[in-house]
């Protein structure tokens, strides 16, 4: 939890340019938004940090990573489970967007790996002139992502957005497991 908020810290001391929506709605080359979460108890009691990063390539056109680290008992790296994508993104209008991208869930202690094809919408809404409401709604074969989310923005650059994510991840190795990754978040989202 000391790294995370750290990471909130250090997002607030480099804050500078003006943009204002979540998620990130201008798409011009070299507009940028970091994402930091702290999402408590999501995954059988442990704590999950979840970062990313979406770059404006320009045009309608944008580059998202983001990956989020579930530390199942929280005292070992042993049983982490981390679930990463990356994903090219195609603004539609004005709060709509389609993704398509590849997503990788896998962890320590020997568990298998689940590498699938993804795609998605991402829609969101300005409720006044601080406050958007978000969905993300996507997945692959046997893997399942739905998010909500409530930005409010703390100045031209910063928000601070509470997040409810449901990652279902199914048929995972030979015992065809299934991983249920869910919980509330906190976070910060940098734009420049």
């Amino acid at each position: 939890m000391k790294k995370i908020l750290l990471l909130m810290a250090a997002v607030l001391l480099l804050a500078g340019a003006p943009v204002c929506a979540s998620p990130l709605e201008d798409f011009s080359s070299g507009r940028l938004a970091v994402d930091l979460n702290w999402k408590p108890y999501s995954y059988s009691g442990g704590n999950a940090g979840e970062f990313g990063v979406t770059a404006g390539l320009g045009g309608n056109w944008a580059l998202a990573f983001r990956q989020i680290n579930l530390d199942t008992d929280g005292h070992t790296r042993d049983y982490r489970v981390q679930n990463r994508e990356i994903n090219l993104i195609r603004k539609l209008g004005d709060g709509l967007q389609l993704y398509v991208g590849h997503s990788r869930t896998g962890g320590g202690a020997g568990l298998a790996a689940k590498n699938v094809v993804q795609a998605g919408v991402i829609a969101a809404r300005k409720l006044g002139d601080r406050f958007t409401l978000y969905t993300i709604l996507g997945g692959g074969k046997n893997v399942a992502n739905v998010e909500f989310g409530l930005s409010y923005r703390l100045n031209p650059h910063l928000e601070l957005t509470s997040t409810y994510r449901h990652l279902t991840v199914e048929k995972i190795g030979e015992g065809a497991s299934r991983h249920n990754y869910r919980g509330f978040g906190l976070g910060l989202t940098w734009k420049i």
